[in-house]
């Protein structure tokens, strides 16, 4: 017999026991506020883009990854019992006047915040020692950002929005 509080498991009930340490605990928290932060960024930015492309991958960035990372983390917070924090509004619409922001300044925030997520992944990564799960799913998270990360350079060449270092050429 194993006691989990005031539970008493079997050994092979204990086994399948869902485990999470306090570090673990508040790092599903975090990246969730984070994740909610991010798709309320992206919803104003929504509104004041106007290129159709940059349009549409936001609005693809928000249905294909960042909504079902959403749907992920309260899961899992969920598995655990744990609170989860406030969720913003569902959408965000503001009147968007076509001075405010321009489509190349969106790029560049969204682009950075793609960068900061790599970072952030990979430090997620190497702090979750206890629960495995929960390990391969920011594991997976790092590998659908990465493959983002790709997506944005290639569509920001393509813009000419990408601050690219000045090219050397040797002979």
């Amino acid at each position: 017999m194993v006691q989990i509080g005031n539970f008493h498991l079997g050994r092979a009930e204990a086994a399948k026991a869902p485990i999470l340490d306090a570090g673990e605990a508040f790092l599903l928290w975090d990246h969730l506020v984070s994740r909610y932060d991010v798709i309320e960024q992206t919803q104003i930015y929504q509104n004041f883009a106007h290129d159709p492309d940059l349009k549409l991958i936001l609005l693809k960035g928000l249905s294909a990854t960042l909504e079902k990372q959403v749907d992920r983390l309260e899961a899992e917070m969920n598995t655990f019992k744990l609170p989860l924090p406030s969720r913003p509004p569902k959408s965000v619409r503001i009147e968007a006047n076509s001075g405010v922001l321009e489509d190349r300044f969106i790029f560049k925030e969204v682009f950075t915040g793609i960068q900061n997520f790599l970072d952030n992944h990979t430090r997620t990564v190497r702090s979750l020692v206890t629960n495995d799960p929960l390990r391969k799913m920011f594991i997976d998270f790092a590998k659908e950002e990465l493959d983002l990360f790709d997506k944005f350079v290639k569509y920001g060449k393509l813009k000419g929005w990408l601050q690219t270092p000045p090219l050397l050429y040797t002979s």
